[in-house]
């Protein structure tokens, strides 16, 4: 953490520190997940939340999906992508490898994971 901080690199944790969440409902980990980037993004709900606050929670996602139906059934990585992006993210999907194929091409795991580090890299670095 140190050696982060003192390198500069660790300005989009306190972002995502801040927003930091537990999920109201067994089922809603992707919404808390989603309200907590969408919140650090800074991206605007574009609608109230309380009062004059602009903020993004499990209750006001809803546009694919609502919370009752995430109650019920879950959330799905096609969900997800959809929430994230009708609420104002500009969202590339990546999904990982299955067993099946790395059962296959055992390369392909790492080509993944090399794959997510750098995207993770690029969108963490400041403008």
């Amino acid at each position: 953490f140190r050696e982060a901080l003192a390198l500069g690199t660790m300005e989009n944790f306190f972002f995502l520190a801040e927003q930091f969440r537990t999920q109201d409902e067994p089922t809603f980990c992707g919404l808390s997940t989603l309200a907590m980037v969408l919140n650090s993004l800074r991206i605007d709900p574009m609608r109230t939340w309380k009062g004059a606050w602009r903020w993004f929670n499990e209750q006001n996602l809803g546009c694919c999906a609502g919370p009752d139906q995430v109650r019920e059934a879950g959330m799905s990585f096609d969900m997800f992508k959809c929430l994230a992006t009708c609420n104002g993210a500009d969202v590339v999907g990546h999904r990982g490898v299955t067993p099946e194929e790395a059962d296959v091409n055992p390369e392909a795991v790492k080509a993944f994971e090399d794959a997510f580090r750098a995207a993770v890299r690029a969108a963490s670095c400041s403008e």
